[in-house]
């Protein structure tokens, strides 16, 4: 059997191969992936917007800036490991911790 056809009887099934990972570690690597992007996406808006807040205003500010990505994350790490689906996502939380990890086949 090719590879090419053993991706799309993956892809049409819906079977996914045995994690290496156990799921809470899995979940636990997903989750600082989602965290460090929408913090990325919140530093850069607190950049652009931060010189423009009046005083009283920058503290709540900050402090949305550190809660709704950390919210934002928990949110789409549930739903992803909920959808039971193996993704490119999947593969970069496992590399992040691991760089030197060869992606699943």
């Amino acid at each position: 059997m090719s590879h090419s056809h053993k991706s799309e009887q993956l892809h049409s099934t819906g079977h996914q191969p045995a994690r290496k990972t156990p799921p809470f570690r899995h979940a636990i690597r997903l989750f600082i992936l989602n965290a460090i992007l929408y913090g990325a996406c919140a530093a850069f808006i607190g950049a652009i917007i931060g010189d423009s807040l009046p005083d009283n205003q920058q503290l709540k500010v900050v402090l949305a800036l550190f809660v709704v990505p950390l919210v934002l994350a928990i949110i789409s790490t549930v739903l992803h490991m909920k959808s039971h689906t193996w993704s490119s996502v999947d593969d970069m939380a496992e590399r992040l911790l691991h760089p030197h990890q060869t992606p699943r086949q």
